[in-house]
């Protein structure tokens, strides 16, 4: 199979373009505020053993792990994987990583929480298989242990579409986005030009996500097997509505 043949979510995380596109974002001072904010919200306690679902390199696992949590982290990259260990050891914490598809967790009741950060969800062609994952994760839970989903807002990107936009990294590398929404399979698809500073331009696959309203998120959570309790719309605890950002579920595996 050749690279553009490759799912979406192995090109493009693949890439040193997703690092490079989204550096603010996944800044230091973000991932700890996120990663304290999920200690608050799901009152966690040293020793607790949390999965960090699609933990990419680690960026909410390790400030975990510095508060005494014992963080597996699982992701689909391999790099992505070795990096997160390099970092905790640079770091002067462990944690542990497992290199699996996010649809098949190989645990069962094990974890005290399941984390899912920054819009990891909705990568997959069909809502069965994205249901999978939430199957998947209520497999890994244990009875009566809460999941946290981080996902983008979809009714926030729906009253706030743009379909271009531009930034640059303060280098003088040029990266402008390319939005299109897809109402009737409510799919957001994302691809970028990279200009850079000598005016070389190369476009950039980028991302093909389904965004969930609340209602089919709550339903399909409840087909998995989980119970919906509360939506937050940011980091900061705030109330979730249209104009939210960010659209934060915590759900629990009953006893």
């Amino acid at each position: 199979m050749s690279r553009n043949q490759l799912p979406w979510y192995v090109d493009f995380f693949g890439s040193e373009d997703y690092k490079s596109i989204y550096e603010s974002r996944l800044s230091d001072y973000a991932s700890t505020h996120e990663a304290q904010f999920v200690e608050r919200v799901l009152d966690l306690k040293r020793g607790d053993k949390v999965l960090d679902l699609v933990c990419g390199h680690g960026r909410h696992a390790i400030p975990l792990a510095k508060h005494g949590i014992d963080v597996t982290g699982l992701d689909l990259n391999a790099d992505y994987l070795d990096q997160a260990q390099r970092s905790a050891k640079a770091a002067g914490v462990s944690i542990e990583t497992v290199h699996s598809d996010m649809r098949q967790i190989p645990h069962t009741n094990e974890f005290d929480a399941v984390i899912n950060m920054f819009t990891a969800f909705g990568y997959f062609d069909t809502d069965a298989e994205n249901a999978k994952v939430l199957r998947s994760v209520a497999t890994a839970l244990k009875p009566g242990h809460p999941l946290l989903m981080d996902l983008l807002n979809r009714e926030w990107v729906v009253s706030n579409y743009i379909q271009n936009e531009w930034h640059d990294d303060g280098t003088g590398t040029l990266y402008i986005e390319h939005r299109e929404l897809d109402l009737a399979s409510s799919r957001n698809r994302v691809s970028f030009t990279v200009v850079e500073p000598d005016g070389t331009r190369r476009d950039v696959k980028g991302h093909d996500i389904r965004l969930y309203t609340l209602k089919e998120i709550i339903d399909m959570l409840g087909d998995a097997g989980l119970e919906y309790e509360k939506v937050y719309g940011g980091y900061n605890k705030e109330p979730y509505n249209i104009d939210t950002r960010r659209m934060i579920l915590v759900a629990r595996k009953p006893y």
